[in-house]
C-alpha cells in the first residue's frame, strides 16, 4: 500500500472529514514517526507495528542477471 491507497481509504472510512484534513493529519503522523526514529528512538504502534533503526555491517551484493559485484 502507497500514502495515496491509505489516503484513500482513510478518505472512505471518514466521509464527514474533507481530504485535505486526512492528508494533513496523515503528513503530521507519518513525520513524528520519521522525527522520532532520525532522534534514535523506537517507534511502536500497538496494533500496528514497531519501527527502529539497526545499523549493519557492509556487505557485497551482487548484481542477479550477470553475479558481479556491486
Amino acid at each position: 500500500m502507497v500514502r495515496s491507497e491509505l489516503l484513500q481509504k482513510l478518505c472512505d472510512q471518514y466521509p464527514y472529514l474533507l481530504r485535505k484534513n486526512l492528508d494533513k493529519i496523515l503528513e503530521i503522523i507519518l513525520n513524528e514517526i520519521s522525527n522520532s526514529l532520525k532522534r534514535g528512538e523506537n517507534v511502536e504502534i500497538r496494533g500496528f507495528g514497531t519501527y527502529k533503526i539497526t545499523k549493519r555491517k557492509a556487505r557485497l551484493g551482487r548484481n542477479p542477471k550477470n553475479s558481479d559485484s556491486v
